[in-house]
């Protein structure tokens, strides 16, 4: 073959190999090609919440767990915030369908049927939203539902608040008088029993889930009616802490992050780790299997954890009260201690 034919035909071949290596070489072993999670694109994520984003717990808790997924390239973020009324949380959420955002979360038993209601009007879009168990048999094909296990919450600060010395009463301030929040209550009223069986207790219920005013007032009565002690029952306005403080007694419940008051005075509280939840929305959308799925948070899923024991939140804090909570945490979260159903 003459020179110049040959240098022609390696001109035309060369390339034509190279792309045939790339092409074998960008399989597995097995035949499948290497993930690219790596390259893909944030998906764009709205967050609907009911209360304040700085609130220090529930929608705090929320909106944090999506700014680190946000800071670490997997979403874009907007949020909305104090959309508890529907009249105002449903054109928001039909607004986020429309502009084809790819998951969009109602954050708060007060979104859920807005939500559900809207997502049915945009079933190739994706949703999720929290509630309590009834949440369950609501769900969509294109809706995923979350919830925390109320009785267990409750029932670890009734262990701790059993365990503070010489309290004798303790009194609660709880939110709205609705199923979940009574779930809490029978669940801090039987940890309280476990470690304190003669306590007494007394319980206001507020009506809403975020009133400080409400909140004050009730801690104010209760103090006057010789509560020595005040558990905060999803009573998330940030009234409980700043009462306590100014009455002189210790909480269990309230939120540290939310104010200067409740680092003082607040013994202990359960939290939410919404991190894996929204993890698991982005994964299986990812994997195209999104939808009608629902999910219990609870300490063995790392959901629900534990806040330090403050122990110069009262006298009476006793000083193995840390490792109390840690072993119980630890027996509830394997099943060695099973609590009752409290709903």
């Amino acid at each position: 073959m003459p020179r110049s034919l040959r240098g022609l035909l390696a001109a035309i071949l060369l390339p034509v190999a190279m792309i045939a290596m790339a092409a074998c070489g960008s399989s597995d072993e097995d035949g499948s090609a290497p993930a690219a999670s790596g390259d893909a694109a944030p998906l764009n994520v709205a967050l609907l919440t009911s209360g304040l984003t700085n609130d220090g717990g529930f929608n705090q808790w929320a909106a944090q767990a999506l700014q680190k997924l946000e800071s670490e390239g997997r979403i874009t973020l907007q949020v909305r915030q104090q959309l508890s009324d529907p009249n105002a949380a449903e054109p928001v959420l039909r607004q986020f369908a429309s502009r084809d955002f790819d998951l969009i979360i109602g954050h708060g038993i007060d979104l859920s049927a807005s939500v559900l209601k809207v997502a049915a009007q945009f079933p190739d879009v994706h949703f999720a939203t929290t509630g309590d168990n009834t949440l369950e048999q609501k769900l969509l094909p294109n809706v995923e539902g979350w919830t925390y296990d109320f009785g267990q919450f409750g029932y670890v600060g009734g262990v701790v608040a059993g365990s503070v010395k010489d309290v004798t009463k303790v009194g609660i301030v709880s939110g709205p008088d609705i199923p979940f929040v009574q779930t809490a209550l029978k669940g801090f009223l039987e940890g309280l029993k476990a470690t304190n069986p003669s306590a007494t207790t007394e319980s206001v219920f507020t009506g809403e889930f975020y009133s400080a005013q409400k909140e004050q007032e009730a801690v104010r009565g209760l103090v006057a009616g010789g509560a020595q002690l005040v558990f905060a029952n999803t009573a998330e306005g940030n009234g409980v802490a700043p009462a306590a403080q100014q009455a002189g007694v210790p909480t269990v419940g309230t939120a540290v992050a939310g104010s200067a008051a409740a680092k003082e005075v607040n013994i202990t509280s359960a939290n939410l780790n919404f991190t894996p939840v929204y993890t698991g929305y982005l994964d299986r959308l990812a994997a195209g299997t999104f939808g009608k799925r629902f999910e219990v948070g609870t300490l063995a899923n790392k959901e629900i954890g534990i806040d330090p024991v403050n122990a110069a939140a009262a006298p009476g804090v006793p000083a193995d009260l840390q490792a109390k909570v840690d072993e119980l945490s630890a027996q509830l979260a394997s099943g060695e201690l099973k609590l009752p159903d409290f709903s």
